[in-house]
């Protein structure tokens, strides 16, 4: 079978599986023939089960064959979710040592409606420690590289994922994140990736807050995602896992359609000039272009606009508190050696990001409510904001992949450079983080290789309930831009 097929859109592996051109179980053993020969140098799918997997394809075969006319949007399909998704009867370790023979007895939620759908998880792909950084490294699995350079950071905390897509090793990645965490890999490989509108998917059996009583809590800020090679296949992925859990009532509901169909339809504003977050001069000239083939279009374009309801500076003095107030009740990453080095860095800038992230992990419910109040007040601008426009187009980050790091412990001693000047790790995560206080849907645009050779993406954020609009735009927009390319040497 060509390797062609492993990098074919999963909307159009569904329809081969449909027409009898290809069985589930031929699919299920490329990939796995794939992994086999590419991953040991990228280190993305970290758990296989692959007896399960060709089982499972096996039986969906034999479904589709007898008549079954009742098959998921997803059937046969096989692909790849996150690490920390609970996943029954398969190693689910969240990149935690503590967790690393942790083998659940039931699915996430969503994971179980990827399964209802039809979809056969093959294995979970890796990320760092409790999704608590911007690549996915952890003292278990060790770090994913990036297929388009094995020297760079694949991204995180999705790396993983996104690795085994861009690869060719799976139809598409199911992940989760908190502040970009689809986003970002996808952007560092050169694929669509999508940040749901939050709660509309559940994400109950979500390692952190899970396991044990904590399976039941839903994580503030997180939302599901996913990244796939072409923006259309986000689609069944969501048709598949959104609308509310049983306890709630079990009510469904429809995401909005598409507010246009064509570039020249869509309102436009164009936002990648912050100070609180400055770009280089690749993403600068990524930005220009698409700006350049919006107006070429005919879409109705604004940069800047003053009815913007927020800086970026304002949106992440918001988020900071919020995110860490979340990511505080998985505290097994707090160790003897990671305190010193926090504190050390606060001692050197009693005003920087160690600082933000020590108060934000020990802060007062009153503090949290706080913050809270002032992100439903910048939603609620949001609101607004989108009654006059359809689409903010911004960075993912401020450059393109940035080269591995050697600080696991001391996360807060980490730079990376924005047109040779360094900046603080954490800068990465400030564009993306707009969303997740906006709760807007967000998908990433490849937008073709910067000069240094690397892939460079944009992001489309959109109203909340919006996921088909920026959906929409991202695929109307990447195909005018070159869209999702194969990086070299994994095969067809």
């Amino acid at each position: 079978m060509s390797d062609d097929l492993a990098f074919a859109p999963a909307h159009e592996l569904l329809a081969h599986l449909r027409s009898g051109e290809v069985s589930s179980r031929e699919l299920v053993d490329l990939y796995l023939q794939r992994i086999e020969q590419h991953d040991r140098r990228l280190n993305s799918v970290i758990t296989l089960d692959a007896e399960r997997a060709r089982a499972e394809a096996a039986k969906a075969d034999q479904e589709r064959v007898s008549g079954n006319d009742s098959l998921g949007p997803l059937h046969g399909l096989p692909i790849t979710a996150k690490d920390s998704y609970e996943t029954a009867g398969m190693r689910s370790a969240c990149g935690r040592r503590d967790l690393v023979n942790h083998v659940p007895t039931r699915d996430a939620e969503p994971i179980a409606r990827l399964r209802r759908a039809g979809a056969i998880i093959m294995g979970k792909t890796n990320m760092p420690p409790g999704n608590q950084d911007v690549q996915a490294d952890n003292p278990v699995f060790g770090p994913t590289n990036n297929p388009w350079d094995l020297s760079r950071t694949s991204g995180g905390s999705a790396g993983g994922g996104a690795v085994a897509t861009a690869a060719g090793l799976t139809a598409f990645d199911f992940g989760s994140e908190i502040g970009g965490s689809t986003r970002i890999p996808s952007h560092f490989v050169g694929l669509y990736g999508h940040k749901a509108t939050w709660r509309s998917i559940p994400l109950v059996g979500h390692l952190p807050p899970g396991p044990g009583t904590g399976r039941w809590a839903e994580p503030d800020l997180a939302c599901a995602g996913a990244q796939v090679r072409d923006a259309r296949d986000l689609i069944p992925v969501l048709e598949a896992t959104t609308g509310a859990l049983a306890r709630d009532g079990g009510f469904t509901y429809s995401l909005a359609d598409p507010r246009a169909t064509t570039l020249s339809d869509f309102r436009v504003a164009v936002w990648f000039d912050d100070p609180d977050c400055p770009i280089d001069s690749e993403v600068n000239a990524a930005m220009a272009n698409a700006i350049a083939v919006l107006e070429q279009a005919g879409a109705k374009v604004e940069i800047q606009p003053a009815a913007l309801p927020v800086s970026i500076g304002e949106s992440h003095r918001v988020f900071e508190p919020l995110v860490y107030g979340q990511l505080s009740g998985d505290r097994t990453g707090i160790t003897p050696a990671s305190g010193a080095a926090m504190a050390m860095r606060m001692v050197q800038n009693p005003r920087g990001a160690a600082t933000h992230a020590f108060r934000g992990t020990f802060q007062s419910h009153y503090a949290w409510m706080q913050a809270d109040a002032k992100r439903q007040e910048i939603r609620e601008g949001w609101y607004e904001f989108f009654r006059q426009f359809d689409i903010v187009l911004m960075p993912v980050t401020p450059t393109a992949a940035p080269v591995h790091h050697n600080k696991l412990i001391d996360r807060f001693g980490r730079r990376f450079e924005v047109d040779g000047k360094a900046r603080s790790y954490w800068d990465q995560v400030k564009w993306c983080a707009i969303a997740n206080i906006a709760g807007a849907p967000a998908t990433t645009i490849p937008s073709g290789l910067g000069r240094s050779g690397l892939p460079v993406g944009l992001q489309a954020m959109g109203p909340a309930g919006g996921d088909l609009t920026t959906i929409e735009f991202a695929a109307l927009l990447g195909k005018q831009l070159g869209g999702y390319l194969r990086p070299d040497g994994y095969g067809a």
